[in-house]
């Protein structure tokens, strides 16, 4: 199932994948350039059907278009908030109001898939530069959204699962795989998924790991849907 959406002239589709949409735990990508993200959910559709909604762009990680003979850009996992979307909008070199208005439109579009749904499971990739589990430790560039976190040393730090839900992060630690608690109260409103979640009692799981890490990924897969 597909819908076309517009941002000023740009087209973007939404993609509901492996059709069982009636799933009350929603996978949902909005990163086109993550793809070992998108290829795992793939794969595991083929043990299991799964609701995968994602988005399909230009196979970029930001949308870029143009509204009134300006050019805008926005990150679509910064746009769930008000404060989000000014800043993603100031980060891609220009704000207007018209142009927040119409990504609030899209972003609106974009979350009525939650609705019905008991879990989001958020699927992103990273790259093995700046951003890992180590982000959200102490002194790191995340720490501010961290209630708690935990390291397995055995593990890549690049691989890790972000969850706004104590039941999940507890479940996972005893599993042994690295976990972070978002801190639901003082997060950083960077208007990204996660934080959108949490303001709304909406429970969220982002299974993130390396570009390339196929098989890790999968297997945090695996290891989330034990748990639910």
């Amino acid at each position: 199932m597909m819908k076309t959406l517009k941002i000023g002239d740009a087209t973007v589709q939404i993609l509901k994948e492996y059709g069982n949409v009636n799933d009350s735990i929603l996978f949902i990508n909005v990163h086109e350039d993550e793809t070992t993200s998108i290829e795992t959910v793939y794969e595991y559709a083929k043990i299991s059907p799964v609701h995968f909604v994602r988005l399909k762009h230009k196979e970029t990680r930001r949308i870029d278009f143009n509204l009134r003979n300006k050019a805008y850009s926005i990150d679509p996992n910064r746009i769930f908030t008000k404060k989000g979307r000014r800043k993603t909008l100031r980060d891609g070199g220009k704000f207007s109001f018209k142009a927040a208005k119409s990504v609030k439109v899209f972003a609106d579009s974009l979350l009525l898939h939650l609705n019905d749904v008991t879990v989001v499971i958020a699927m992103h990739n990273n790259t093995d530069v700046n951003y890992s589990i180590k982000s959200y430790l102490p002194g790191g560039d995340e720490a501010k959204n961290t209630d708690q976190v935990y390291v397995n040393p055995e593990m890549d730090p690049d691989d890790f699962i972000y969850t706004t839900e104590l039941d999940f992060y507890l479940k996972l630690k005893d599993k042994n795989i690295n976990v972070i608690l978002q801190d639901n109260k003082r997060f950083v409103n960077d208007g990204s998924l996660s934080v959108y979640c949490g303001v709304n009692g909406i429970p969220y799981i982002n299974i993130e790991a390396q570009k390339g890490h196929f098989e890790e990924q999968l297997e945090l897969i695996k290891a989330v849907l034990s748990i639910l």
